[in-house]
């Protein structure tokens, strides 16, 4: 194998061929090669041992096309082997088969409330299994997958092997493998690699410098591989119930819809429309640089394709907004207005801020997008929202737009778009996070 691998990928490696190691988690910071040894791992076993079956997982299976399997892919061209040739790709049943006869499946394993037990899995058995960004999975799926490597073990004398890909996170993985590691006391069958973007010398300088201008949070997570970087003062989101939103639950037809709309105030600014069935986050349009006629005609042109009552329509008043919230007959959300019953906040947009990282925490927001850049944007501008003054006895408030603009280097236009849906959940009954009325 002629490929060259940083110190931490070799490392990995010697885990994955090691007999005396069955549980290999490959974590920490993002590019630093982790999805390409998964992707050489499961391709070169499956070349080696002809007829064997290894799972590749992920939680959202549209992402997994889009990155993982696009990883695998080029690793095998890597490899000089040719679709058709040596391997075919069936995107209808999503399985990768080499001409030897072993197989790579693509599954997602995302929580579904209808399946908590994942018995979709229950008939499969493979020789191993490998959970790209295992930080998103939750712990019923890794012991479930675990149970169901057993397929060709003996006649090929191997032992049964999951590796886990990951990035920081506070679920199973931080508590089983990276806390027991740094104390000295991680299971003797259990290994633990840490990787940092600055062990990879193939990252250019410049995407390094774009992870330093990340919020803080983010910054530690994922350019210092940091498991505590939560401990933030003043954060209103948790970032693992962010990823976790997304396809968390499946579309209610039955439920409300909604639509709720960032209007750009400036050239850089983009115009947000966001389309709700329920909680259910299912479309986002984006708009840079159009007039608000424009974006009237677009939002009455999704409200007849989505059948959304205009009272049901909520758009930002605060600049050119209320002009095309009244062409529309929507609510006007001005962001500086009083708290909905006289609740313990410095305005309605604090209020709503921090009732949306409620439903997150609560896991009732799902996030049906399929677009990982989107998701990865919004996540950035929602870590970025924090509380002021949290060590002083005002009322609950989060900064303006101009610092969360400073401190995340855009306008955060997607998460006060998604913010304003809350409005909606408020406006009915006294659920916020501090319902305490005001003196």
């Amino acid at each position: 194998m002629d490929i060259k691998l940083t110190k931490r990928q070799t490392e990995a490696w010697e885990y994955l061929t090691d007999d005396s190691t069955t549980e290999v988690v490959f974590g920490g910071g993002v590019a630093g090669g982790k999805t390409f040894i998964l992707a050489l791992w499961v391709c070169t076993m499956s070349l080696k041992y002809s007829g064997t079956r290894w799972l590749v997982a992920r939680t959202v299976l549209q992402h997994l096309k889009l990155t993982t399997l696009k990883t695998i892919l080029e690793v095998l061209q890597t490899l000089e082997l040719k679709s058709g040739t040596h391997y075919t790709y069936n995107g209808q049943n999503n399985v990768l088969t080499f001409y030897n006869g072993s197989e790579i499946i693509f599954k997602d394993i995302q929580h579904n409330p209808s399946d908590i037990n994942f018995d979709s899995l229950g008939s499969l058995e493979i020789t191993g299994a490998a959970i790209d960004e295992a930080q998103q999975s939750s712990r019923t799926a890794y012991a479930v997958i675990k149970s169901r490597i057993r397929y060709k073990l003996t006649e090929y004398n191997l032992k049964p092997k999951i590796l886990m890909t990951c990035n920081p996170g506070t679920n199973y993985i931080k508590s089983e493998f990276f806390v027991p590691f740094i104390k000295g006391d991680l299971e003797s069958n259990k290994k633990f690699v840490q990787s940092l973007v600055t062990d990879n010398p193939h990252i250019s300088p410049d995407y390094i410098e774009n992870l330093k201008s990340l919020p803080l949070p983010q910054q530690k997570r994922l350019l210092q591989g940091n498991w505590e970087y939560t401990d933030e003062i003043g954060m209103v989101f948790d970032y693992d119930s962010i990823v976790s939103s997304v396809f968390r639950n499946d579309i209610n037809i039955g439920d409300t819809k909604y639509m709720s709309v960032d209007v750009a105030r400036f050239g850089s600014d983009s115009t947000m429309i966001c389309i709700w069935v329920g909680l259910c986050l299912i479309d986002v349009k984006q708009y840079q640089k159009i007039d608000t006629v424009q974006v009237a005609d677009e939002i009455k042109t999704l409200i007849q394709i989505h059948g959304i009552h205009p009272q049901n329509v909520i758009i930002d008043s605060d600049g050119v907004g209320g002009g095309v919230a009244d062409q529309i007959r929507g609510k006007n959300f001005i962001n500086n207005s009083s708290p909905l019953h006289n609740e313990n906040y410095s305005n309605l947009k604090s209020q709503c801020y921090v009732k949306l990282a409620d439903e997150f925490k609560k896991g009732n927001i799902s996030i049906n997008l399929s677009n990982p850049s989107l998701i990865d944007s919004l996540t950035q501008e929602l870590m970025s929202i924090k509380l002021k003054d949290v060590d002083k006895d005002n009322k609950v408030a989060v900064m303006s737009k101009e610092e969360q603009k400073r401190l995340l280097g855009r306008s955060p236009d997607f998460a006060d778009a998604i913010m304003m849906r809350m409005y909606y959940e408020l406006k009915p009954k006294n659920s916020g996070r501090y319902a305490i009325a005001r003196l």
